[in-house]
């Protein structure tokens, strides 16, 4: 009987969520249906020009947006980082390898800068700050869905020199140790929903994408990130969801890049847990092109189930929680997007106007 218990148990931790009746059927990333577009100065796009797969990408931006109606040739991102002496993935590939860089001088100010920006207005909101831990154990993992999937994407530490010598993971994203934190309580639904956010480094294996973004800091072993996280009861998720989302474009429209949100579909749904999913890309300018930047998932109570996390309603009864998580900010690609929509002729980057007074400068200079 035990064999069975664990092949049955093998079987089920592979079987998804259910889905939302209302997210689009499709087969990969162009079945996504554009939700919304929006540029800086015309607003929001008709939404008769969006559609399924890239058709709001004609009404974009031909040139970087912020530029002043300059002709010239746009650099790419990683040649204006490094004119700029702010991004150095020579030295740190010396130093620890492929897919690792040193943000310098101006360019590490404006991602301390963003990061106050958003931080700032997610205390404003009234959402809970946390520091979590950024080793975990394999059932914060399981819990979130990201094992067994993910495990490739993963970096386990040898423990023998631990107190306790089990296993131990680096997360990819707070989110583990964020939803972890609830694990085995019971909440009551007066406390629901529970909004917090960490800002942590982020480390992936990026299996499977070697050769490919290998240059620069868009898909690198080490990031950072701003994660927001909810606890809260069924009836809730749905407005989480939509709360999360309203949240990251404030972000994009604070720092003026033009923008899709795209309701992602079933062959595109991002990970076991899913239950609904939209992405938010910003549109590079300079390279004719969307790039995600943020992620909003609700997963219904997929991970709460796992990590037993359950709210005792008005009734008494015990039901389980809803979770829901976004990523609020991926800061390497944001600072990519600004790189490549205020870029200049003369290889200079205007700083986005709600940026200037906590950097103290308008433009970052080539050095």
């Amino acid at each position: 009987m035990g064999a069975v218990i664990r092949e049955w148990t093998a079987l089920m931790d592979w079987f998804p969520n259910l889905i939302d009746p209302e997210m689009p059927e499709g087969a990969g990333p162009e079945d996504n249906v554009e939700v919304c577009a929006w540029v800086p100065g015309p607003g929001y796009l008709d939404p008769a020009v969006l559609g399924r797969g890239d058709r709001s990408a004609e009404f974009m931006p031909r040139r970087p947006i912020h530029a002043g109606g300059a002709e010239f040739a746009p650099r790419h991102y990683t040649e204006l980082g490094e004119m700029l002496g702010g991004v150095d993935t020579l030295q740190g590939g010396r130093v620890s390898g492929s897919r690792f860089a040193y943000l310098l001088g101006d360019v590490a100010l404006m991602q301390m800068a963003i990061h106050r920006l958003l931080t700032d207005e997610l205390v404003r909101r009234g959402y809970t700050p946390m520091v979590p831990p950024l080793l975990v154990r394999e059932r914060a993992l399981y819990g979130t869905s990201h094992f067994p999937e993910g495990r490739d994407q993963v970096y386990e530490i040898k423990t023998h020199n631990v107190e306790e010598p089990i296993p131990l993971f680096l997360v990819g994203s707070s989110e583990p140790t964020n939803f972890s934190y609830f694990m085995d309580r019971t909440l009551e639904e007066s406390e629901l929903p529970f909004r917090v956010f960490a800002a942590t480094p982020c480390f992936r294996s990026e299996a499977g994408s070697w050769g490919k973004d290998v240059k620069g800091i868009k898909r690198v072993h080490q990031f950072d990130k701003i994660e927001m996280n909810a606890v809260c009861t069924p009836g809730q998720s749905d407005g989480v969801y939509a709360e999360f989302s309203e949240m990251n474009e404030w972000l994009m429209q604070q720092l003026a890049l033009p923008y899709r949100i795209v309701d992602k579909c079933t062959g595109d749904a991002g990970y076991l847990a899913s239950y609904r999913q939209r992405d938010v890309e910003v549109w590079m300018s300079g390279s004719g092109e969307f790039m995600e930047v943020m992620t909003d998932t609700n997963t219904s109570d997929y991970q709460a189930r796992r990590l037993k996390i359950r709210y005792r309603g008005g009734d008494g009864n015990l039901r389980h929680c809803h979770t829901v998580n976004d990523t609020g900010c991926a800061m390497g690609r944001m600072l990519i997007a600004i790189l490549d929509n205020y870029q200049q002729a003369d290889g200079s980057v205007r700083v986005p106007d709600v940026l200037r007074e906590s950097m103290r400068k308008d433009r970052l200079t080539p050095k």
